[in-house]
């Protein structure tokens, strides 16, 4: 939940959410849609979760069915979604999520924890800002701001329980050995050059010009084998990188009937321009001949300006020099030599997720090789029916430094990867022990399918 909950109130808000849900606005005996353990959840958080849970589930169908219309109402109603009917998961999407933000507030006050003033000051200028913008759609449709502020108070509030349990002085006591951990066996640093086996046209390559890839992938390999150091492999591989497209460029060249210059046309090109420059400059010979002879009836004095302002001239271009040298200089940029690779993370699927729905980086076959063959350091080929790579796997450990991979946010981002699950774990087990009373009327007023967006 935690960080997940504000991206999506986040993404909701900025997305100019508009509801179109006629009569939602909350009536006397239908202001709180439910009561978990004695708390009274209003009206407008119902309606915001049921709004997330009513966009997860369209999500959902549209996965199992990529054909689906996810505007026609009737045909949502006949989707089931882990078993339920569309509207039903939905419903209990929007009462567990109800259920975690009232386990957040009360379990927020057991443990003691505050929030800071800044984070205060955070909570209530995103408030202010959204309302600024949306207040009345907001208003209009049952969502009035101490809902929305609720609701963004209870994600700061998840935080800071995550950080009681997890974070860097919390009760599981979890140490950064323990997070480096982690985040060395979840993920990989690679650099690749991946050689398309296709020609210009889209259709697969012929066995010559397979071979010619195969070729050259082999040339590639032999000469990253021979790198002296890491250093030396990331630089051969931009270099193989540009030969590759440089190759690439002249394929398509050649496709589109564009003609290579040939060297004997360079020569003959060559000899032609020098002939005439030569012409060009005896007939410039003759031309200064004649304004000799016409300079010397000139009188000295003029002669002797001319050649005073050249002097001068001469001086202004020493004296300006620096300064265009110094104006290269703050111009200059340096490239990370790690700019070009690539981190890969383990791929984490939902239970029940069908293989042909992963997505792999590059490659499945690519990721096989990365997370269980490779060997740091050492580059090898791997090749799949549509790509040949040239490929190697650095120590990822080398880059866990403050200005780079181990920075404090990413250090974030680890500890939460870690344990988010063990929150939400936590927070089921409270909610299960909660009694929960539905407000029928509510329910059945707060249709979901009446919430449109644009």
């Amino acid at each position: 939940m935690i960080r997940k909950w504000k991206r999506i109130i986040a993404a909701v808000i900025s997305s100019a959410m508009i509801f179109t849900c006629a009569g939602c606005t909350s009536g006397k005996n239908t202001a709180y849609a439910l009561t978990v353990d004695g708390y009274q959840v209003k009206a407008g958080v119902y309606i915001y979760y049921s709004y997330t849970a009513l966009t997860e589930a369209k999500n959902l169908a549209a996965k199992q069915d990529e054909n689906l219309d996810v505007t026609d109402e009737d045909a949502l109603k006949k989707v089931k979604i882990e078993g339920k009917d569309f509207l039903d998961y939905v419903k209990d999407k929007t009462t567990e999520s109800c259920i975690d933000h009232v386990a957040v507030i009360k379990h927020f006050d057991e443990l003691g924890l505050s929030l800071t003033d800044d984070e205060k000051k955070e909570i209530n200028d995103y408030v202010e800002s959204s309302w600024d913008s949306n207040g009345d759609m907001f208003e209009g449709n049952g969502i009035g701001k101490d809902s929305l502020k609720e609701i963004m108070t209870s994600s700061y509030k998840s935080d800071a329980i995550f950080n009681a349990y997890y974070g860097e002085d919390g009760s599981e006591n979890v140490t950064e050995d323990q997070l480096k951990e982690y985040y060395t066996e979840n993920n990989a640093r690679v650099r690749y050059i991946d050689m398309d086996l296709h020609d210009a046209d889209g259709n697969d390559l012929d066995d010559a010009g397979k071979k010619e890839i195969q070729d050259m992938a082999d040339d590639f390999l032999k000469r990253a084998k021979a790198a002296s150091d890491e250093k030396d492999m990331l630089e051969k591989f931009d270099e193989f990188q540009e030969e590759y497209d440089e190759f690439v460029t002249n394929q398509a060249a050649e496709a589109s009937g564009e003609e290579e210059t040939t060297e004997a046309e360079t020569e003959a090109e060559t000899e032609e321009e020098t002939t005439e420059a030569e012409t060009t400059e005896a007939e410039s010979e003759e031309e200064a001949a004649e304004d000799e002879e016409q300079s010397d009836s000139e009188d000295t004095e003029e002669t002797t300006e001319e050649a005073s302002e050249t002097e001068e001239s001469d001086e202004e271009v020493v004296t300006t020099a620096p300064e265009s040298e110094e104006s290269e200089e703050t111009t200059t940029t340096t490239t990370s030599p790690y700019a070009s690779e690539k981190i890969i993370s383990v791929v984490t699927t939902e239970e029940g997720t069908a293989e042909e729905d992963v997505t792999y980086t590059p490659s499945k076959k690519c990721y096989d090789w990365i997370f269980n063959d490779a060997e740091t350091g050492v580059p090898a080929i791997v090749e799949d029916e549509d790509t040949m790579y040239v490929i190697v796997r650095f120590d990822i450990a080398e880059r866990m430094t403050d200005d780079d991979l181990w920075s404090e946010s990413n250090v974030e981002n680890v500890r939460y990867a870690m344990f988010s699950d063990d929150l939400q774990d936590m927070l089921d087990s409270w909610g299960n022990e909660y009694e929960v009373v539905k407000n029928e009327k509510a329910y059945k007023r707060y249709d979901p399918f009446k919430i449109e967006s644009e």
